[in-house]
């Protein structure tokens, strides 16, 4: 069985086609990402934690184009992709490191982001994620991610798993694709309810805590350091 880092390396060419095939909604996911920032607010240094190979960096380069970005990646292979990509951009330096052992320097940044990453880690790593996450921020910093979570219930859960299987198809996953997704999932996914997050962020000091939109397994959530 491979390992979450390998998993990645050896998608890391096709990746940005498959997760359109595979996340219902995906452009608006991202798009959501931004849409409660407000317009006066100009981060001047921003992460994107699990950068891939860079649809979000993307985002934040249009949204944000005189900031200076870390893309950080546990996948060396997927760092590659996301370098090829933007290759002219001289304003992105690339890290690779894993969630679970980082150390982010302390009041670095003024923005941090996430898609579809978080939940590769066990809750236990979540909550230092977002302690670690808090001290890398500026005084009004705000992190925002996006991700998978898990309903409340068992019910609730497996309906949603249901309803993704069908968008999936619907958006161009083959059952091969399924498959290869489920068994990932069955191995390195570690998917928490919303109000688990919502609770451990405020755990790990952030002030102010919301969820801005939800669509079956994905969420994306706000927290700011006052």
């Amino acid at each position: 069985m491979e390992n979450v880092e390998e998993f990645y390396d050896h998608l890391s060419s096709s990746y940005s086609d498959l997760i359109r095939k595979c996340v219902p909604r995906y452009d608006e996911l991202l798009n959501n990402m931004f849409l409660y920032l407000n317009p006066n607010f100009k981060p001047l240094r921003i992460l994107d934690l699990g950068c891939g190979t860079g649809n979000l960096t993307q985002k934040i380069i249009e949204q944000y184009p005189d900031a200076q970005i870390d893309a950080l990646d546990l996948s060396e292979d997927i760092l590659g992709e996301c370098k090829k990509r933007f290759a002219n951009k001289s304003t992105i330096n690339y890290v690779q490191a894993d969630f679970k052992e980082m150390h982010l320097p302390a009041t670095e940044y003024d923005l941090v982001m996430s898609s579809i990453a978080i939940h590769h880690v066990e809750d236990s790593f979540k909550f230092k994620l977002y302690k670690n996450v808090y001290q890398s921020l500026k005084s009004g910093g705000i992190f925002i991610f996006a991700d998978q979570t898990r309903g409340i219930t068992d019910d609730i859960y497996l309906k949603n798993i249901a309803c993704w299987k069908e968008e999936a198809f619907k958006l161009g996953s083959t059952e091969e694709n399924w498959k290869m997704w489920m068994e990932h999932q069955d191995a390195h996914d570690f998917h928490s309810p919303v109000g688990w997050h919502l609770e451990k962020l405020q755990n790990a000091g952030f002030q102010e805590v919301d969820l801005l939109s939800k669509y079956l397994m994905w969420a994306v959530c706000w927290a700011k350091k006052n």
